[in-house]
């Protein structure tokens, strides 16, 4: 009889994760009036409906529908008048939180370890926004759920609802500073997105003019002026990247992995991936086990 194995296996250690100890939705009206304390964690706000009148030391908060606040630790917070609102509020402490100066992007890591969170701001994205009040639900359930794994679990979707933040606020600072303005700034996100989801199939200058109700060559200089890439060099790029993923699985070959990131001429998709990558396709196959 085989022998089963023998059940082993590692820890997760949680001392990077956030640790929450309270997470919640408040709903307050007149006379209510928010108390002065002086606290030792983090406090995250997202105004859902309503106003709220915030002070942290002598900066002076107006909150309203869609807008983030992180208290910081150690500073005095107070209301500063009476008012209607419901909101969602989180209390965490978070290791290695670094500080940048709001309102630009510039120095902070280009590597992909730091993302810049706001202390304040106004979500702008339809979508930012939904996805924002849908993660507070599921921080609040998971917070409040009998069971310690599901704290873990908050913990997790706090990380998310970070992510979902910053990336509002850092499409917000990049659309403000690009050399791009009118309808260029709505429909080169859509663009960008749109190239992302349908790299693998045929897609041509007329294709793009067509869907996007633009002359192509005034929008490959949009393109350009937003990315720093020609419409067509963007997409390359992108299959090459995913064309990359899919040789490493060793699941396809190498004309199965063109057909599938778009190119239909393997000979010209090799050109292009030693182009990009300075390795052929077969390069980088990996060694099977």
């Amino acid at each position: 009889m085989t022998e089963k194995p023998e059940n082993t296996g590692l820890y997760i250690r949680n001392l990077r994760m956030p640790q929450i100890s309270a997470a919640d939705f408040a709903s307050v009206k007149p006379p209510y009036l928010h108390f002065r304390r002086q606290y030792h964690e983090y406090i995250l706000y997202y105004i859902l409906s309503g106003e709220l009148f915030l002070a942290e030391d002598r900066k002076e908060y107006h909150l309203k529908e869609n807008d983030v606040l992180l208290l910081e630790p150690s500073k005095e917070h107070r209301g500063l008048e009476p008012s209607v609102c419901r909101f969602f509020y989180i209390h965490f402490s978070w290791e290695n939180l670094n500080p940048h100066e709001s309102g630009h992007l510039s120095g902070l890591s280009e590597t992909g370890q730091e993302i810049p969170f706001p202390k304040y701001h106004t979500m702008e994205t339809g979508q930012g926004i939904l996805r924002a009040r849908e993660i507070t639900e599921r921080i609040a359930a998971a917070f409040h759920a009998p069971d310690i794994h599901n704290r873990w679990l908050a913990a997790c979707v706090l990380q998310e609802l970070a992510v979902t933040v910053s990336a509002d606020y850092a499409k917000g600072i990049f659309s403000r500073e690009i050399p791009v303005s009118g309808k260029a700034k709505q429909v080169i996100p859509e663009l960008i997105a749109y190239l992302n989801q349908h790299y693998a199939e045929q897609i041509s200058g007329e294709l793009l003019q067509e869907r996007f109700h633009y002359h192509f060559d005034h929008l490959n200089r949009q393109f350009r002026k937003w990315t720093g890439q020609t419409i067509f060099v963007y997409l390359n790029t992108i299959r090459i990247a995913r064309a990359k993923q899919l040789l490493e699985t060793n699941f396809y070959t190498i004309a199965e992995v063109a057909r599938q990131t778009g190119f239909h001429d393997i000979y010209y998709f090799s050109r292009v991936f030693k182009k990009q990558t300075g390795m052929t396709p077969g390069q980088v196959r990996r060694p099977p086990g």
